[in-house]
């Protein structure tokens, strides 16, 4: 029985197409049931477009024939008014392939700008704005001042060094009594006959002995209650000390332990005003 002749037949799915929008290609054949179509794979040459994907279609048989379809999306970056395209099916056949092409269909390039070649470039120069150039760093300039930031910091440091040494320090010491009695306050606000009250007794205790610490130089922080009052010869700190050791390891809670909370911010206080002093007075004679 004689085949029919196939019929191809590929058209553009558009009718113009912008600078690197997606278009699409479709490409349908007609053919008999018992031949064989093959359709160009993506990887192709296709002149001006590039091919993106293809979107094959299962075929269809009927009585007539069978039908093979694939849809070909392309990009085209090209700026030429017209193009045109014909994708070819292959045909196979016992010695070989043969090419089969649908007629050529065209589209159309959709500008932005209508007519460019009627645009006046030098009018276009006039109207950008320039921003004024910076002058440029000069880096002679530059080592200039360095040295003479430099040079002028020296002199400040030579002159005034000791002395900023010692108001910073004097600022480190008001910095840390500033932290030490909000935190000690803090501690003390809840200070109750209870588990967290003692608890907070006894974190406001710990406290005060590093701060102590920090401002003597003296490991405060392992000392028992004797070097502690020995150290620093205060009549009042054992009494206080043993009610705030009675209060806090033996559970014995009274009005006193309050009074003896104040009395180690006074005791702090005391020295840190004792440092202030002695610092102060060396700044006077620097």
């Amino acid at each position: 029985m004689q085949q029919k002749p196939i019929q191809i037949k590929g058209q553009f799915l558009e009718d113009s197409v912008k600078i690197g929008q997606q278009i699409h290609y479709g490409l349908s054949v007609r053919h008999g049931k018992n031949q064989e179509i093959f359709f160009p794979s993506v990887n192709q040459n296709f002149g001006a477009f590039q091919a993106v994907e293809r979107t094959y279609f299962p075929t269809k048989t009927d009585a007539t024939g069978s039908i093979d379809s694939a849809v070909y999306t392309f990009q085209l970056f090209r700026i030429e008014n017209q193009h045109s395209l014909a994708i070819p099916v292959y045909l196979m056949q016992e010695a070989d392939c043969t090419k089969i092409f649908p007629a050529k269909d065209h589209i159309f390039l959709k500008r932005l700008i209508p007519h460019p070649e009627k645009i006046n470039v030098d009018s276009l120069y006039q109207h950008v704005p320039i921003a004024p150039l910076q002058p440029k760093t000069d880096l002679k300039n530059v080592v200039i001042w360095g040295l003479g930031l430099l040079i002028l910091t020296g002199l400040i440091y030579w002159f005034l060094g000791t002395s900023l040494k010692k108001w910073f320090k004097l600022y480190v010491l008001w910095r840390k009594n500033a932290d030490f009695r909000r935190t000690f306050q803090r501690f003390t606000r809840n200070i109750e006959n209870n588990q967290i009250g003692l608890q907070n007794l006894e974190r406001a205790f710990s406290l005060w002995k590093k701060y102590i610490e920090s401002l003597t130089s003296k490991p405060f922080t392992t000392f028992t209650t004797k070097e502690m009052v020995d150290t620093l010869a205060n009549k009042k700190l054992a009494k206080a000390l043993h009610e705030l050791d009675s209060a806090i390891y033996g559970g014995n809670f009274s009005g006193k332990t309050t009074e003896s909370v104040n009395m180690l911010v006074e005791i702090a206080n005391s020295i840190y005003q004792e440092e202030r002093i002695i610092i102060s007075q060396e700044i006077k004679k620097s």
